[in-house]
């Protein structure tokens, strides 16, 4: 835990690009980002997803040509949607059900897709770069609300690639038993990224190159006698490389799927490797996204895992001095985080507080969550932010 904690909203993500000009998305401009992808906004993936377009049309009157041009309420969509759901289930309309399931799902794929095209971004921002050499270097906790994996990839090149490469490693898979514990150890980089999230998955995939390699949650956690990291990335609405079994089978898959034992419930840390709109899935079975969909009504306490890490993060405020917030404006909608910096602020309160936000009148709300009563730095960008650093 460090004295130094990090919380960060979509929009510190967005002084990032890719060459096609896509940002990662926001809440409320999903649309316009994820249309200028030259594969996602294809023809044959729009057809993909007609039943989307279609339920914002119905509902909202607007076409692909308006969402993609202008901003769209992601949350409104998404909460009328389970609400929607809720009525069809207890109306046990099974026919509204499967076409109501079937737009959530599709619009969640688009939405994690998108992400995914940014994952290698950073390197076309040298400021988000130095964004996670501070992190690093400074043995920060990062607190986020965002699915992306940008911070960890920034946090991973900060941290260099190792050098020391086990004898027995070959880049190539291996059954369980075959693997020892020093390749287990082993990270392409000097940051191991499963150790830094606060929580424990039942299957790991190791993070280094070559075919992918999976190894039993028990058995990786095991082999790290240190334990997982003392200084978090604790992500608050889940993560795009965050999955769980559905113990749905993939009948597409080539392999006989009958043959393969069912998972379902239990987590997975991979990456998603989404395609053509279609689940991500894993020996023949569909795994799910842990995340919090941007709906007005979050159901944080449903998922262990997820609750678990709002619990972390009360005790990480509770304990910082310095408290970095970026990209993030508090919205009255989502309440959980106004209690969780009421009740860890309750009786301790940072020593400096800095704001990374163009909007200022966000500085108010801070003060008034954090109780307190010195003057906040405030910076318009990330730019500004690294340039507070580089001139001290």
């Amino acid at each position: 835990m460090s004295n130094i904690v990090y919380l960060f909203g979509a929009g510190i993500n967005r002084g990032i690009q890719d060459h096609n000009g896509v940002k990662p998305p926001l809440a409320t401009d999903l649309f316009v980002q994820a249309l200028k992808c030259p594969r996602i906004g294809d023809d044959h993936y729009l057809e993909k997803i007609s039943s989307v377009f279609e339920y914002i049309r119905r509902y909202w009157k607007l076409d692909k040509a308006d969402l993609k041009n202008g901003y769209f309420d992601l949350e409104a969509c998404y909460t009328l949607l389970e609400l929607q759901l809720a009525e069809a289930k207890e109306a046990n309309n099974q026919e509204q059900i499967y076409y109501l399931q079937d737009v959530v799902l599709k619009l969640t794929i688009l939405f994690a897709e998108t992400l995914q095209e940014m994952e290698h971004s950073i390197h076309n921002s040298e400021s988000f770069r130095a964004l996670g050499e501070l992190i690093y270097s400074q043995s920060a906790d990062v607190i986020t609300f965002n699915y992306d994996t940008l911070i960890e990839s920034s946090i991973e090149s900060a941290s260099r690639v190792r050098s020391n490469i086990p004898e027995t490693y070959k880049g190539k898979p291996h059954d369980n038993g075959d693997i020892s514990d020093e390749e287990i150890r082993y990270s392409h980089f000097n940051w191991n990224r499963p150790l830094a999230y606060g929580a424990k998955f039942d299957e790991v995939k190791l993070q280094r190159a070559g075919v992918s390699t999976y190894v039993d949650g028990e058995r990786f956690y095991s082999a790290h006698p240190d334990g997982l990291y003392q200084n978090t990335i604790l992500k608050l609405h889940g993560s795009i490389n965050w999955f769980v079994y559905s113990g749905i089978k993939n009948y597409s898959f080539e392999a006989d799927v009958n043959a393969v034992e069912s998972k379902k419930g239990k987590t997975v840390l991979t990456e998603g490797r989404w395609w053509f709109n279609e689940p991500a899935e894993k020996d023949g079975e569909i795994i799910e996204p842990i995340i919090i969909t941007p709906t007005l009504y979050k159901r944080y306490s449903e998922n262990k895992l997820i609750s678990s890490l709002w619990l972390q993060a009360k005790v990480t405020l509770m304990n910082c001095k310095q408290l970095v917030i970026g990209g993030y404006s508090f919205p009255p909608t989502d309440f959980a985080i106004r209690k969780l910096f009421l009740e860890a602020f309750e009786i301790h309160k940072p020593q400096e507080i800095i704001v990374i936000n163009p909007d200022t009148s966000v500085v108010a709300t801070i003060r008034d969550l954090c109780h307190f009563d010195k003057p906040i730095i405030i910076c318009k960008d990330l730019d500004e932010y690294i340039k507070l650093f580089q001139n001290n």
